[in-house]
Parts: structure tokens; C-alpha cells; sequence
């Protein structure tokens, strides 16, 4: 279930700006991640997160958290915010490939 007051823990640095992202289970993060294109993997410069960026159909996109434990996180994002996923993450020490 969505819930956008429980979007992470605070010593996770995010590759976005949790504000505008809503948590997901992970039962409908992965059944959405099954059907959705990876458009890019964000690997974090000084700590082992890791995080894939999906194009999801209709107005959200997907963005999957791999924490420093091995758990994934699963976070929805409005589309118009997804473009500017890179920029933030770069931004937070965060790089592409």
C-alpha cells in the first residue's frame, strides 16, 4: 500500500527528493517493476545504493532503491518529476551506469 508519509529512512540518502515520491509496498513496487522498461541504473558515489529508474505506463514513474543491507525500497514518482531524477541524483553524490 501507497503511503506518502512513510517515504524512507532519514540516514538513507535517496537519489531524489523524497517529498515528491511516494513509498510502495514492495509487493506492487516489484509487480510494476516486472512490467515496466529500466531506463537507467544510479549507483551511489560514496556508499553501496544503488537504484534503477522505470518508465512505468500512465502518469508515474518507478524508482527502486537498493539499500547498503540488500533490501529494495520502491518508490513512485509523478512523471514530470522523474526527468529531473538525474539532475537530483547527481546532485547527491549519485552517478549514471
Amino acid at each position: 500500500m501507497a503511503s506518502r508519509g512513510s517515504v524512507g529512512a532519514s540516514h538513507l540518502r535517496l537519489p531524489f527528493d523524497p517529498a515528491a515520491a511516494t513509498r510502495l509496498s514492495w509487493h506492487l513496487g516489484e509487480a510494476l517493476a516486472s512490467s515496466a522498461t529500466r531506463t537507467n541504473t544510479l549507483h551511489a558515489a560514496d556508499a553501496p545504493v544503488r537504484a534503477n529508474v522505470y518508465d512505468v505506463d500512465g502518469p508515474t514513474s518507478l524508482v527502486v532503491v537498493r539499500t547498503p543491507a540488500g533490501r529494495e525500497r520502491h518508490y513512485e514518482l509523478p512523471s514530470a518529476d522523474a526527468g529531473d531524477v538525474l539532475a537530483v541524483a547527481r546532485s547527491r553524490g549519485f552517478r549514471v551506469g
